[in-house]
This record gives structure tokens, sequence and C-alpha cells, in this order.
């Protein structure tokens, strides 16, 4: 069975994007329309268990999407300087 939820076509959309300039919106895109519904599950009090999964392996999805192939745009702590340490 597939399930559809309203969310999807934007992360769809950002899992498909092969442009690496425009991949970061829609990263973020997706992100936000995926917490608007998180957030309108929670004020429901009702949330199905599939969705939340789905919303679950979605935002992870999002995040290794943007980790592998988003460049950087701010120092992470593996790149970031690290401070002198006196001695």
């Amino acid at each position: 069975m597939t399930l559809n939820f309203g969310w999807q076509k934007e992360y769809t959309e950002a899992l498909l994007e092969l442009n690496r300039k425009e991949l970061p919106w829609r990263i973020e895109a997706a992100e936000k329309i995926i917490y608007q519904r998180l957030e309108e599950l929670k004020n429901a009090g009702a949330a199905s268990t599939e969705e939340l999964w789905a919303i679950n392996d979605a935002l992870r999805g999002l995040r290794v999407l943007a980790k592998t192939e988003c460049p950087p745009q701010y120092p992470s702590e593996d790149t970031a300087p690290r401070p002198a340490v006196a001695s």
C-alpha cells in the first residue's frame, strides 16, 4: 500500500533536484513543510504511525542529502579551526 502525504511533493522535489545551487533551497522547502505538518499533527492530537515513520525517514534522508551533496555554508565542527591550547 502506498501512502500519500501532502509534504511528499516537496520532499521528492528535493531528492530529484540535480542543480546543486538549487538543492539547498529545495531541502529547506521540504523541511519547512514537513515541520509544518508535524505542528499540525501535534495541535490536532492525532497522528498516524505510518506518517510519523515516513516523516522521520524523510527528515533523515534530507539531512544525509544536505551533508553529502550541498556545499558547506558554515564551518562544521570537523573543518572549523581549533583554538590553541595554552601549555
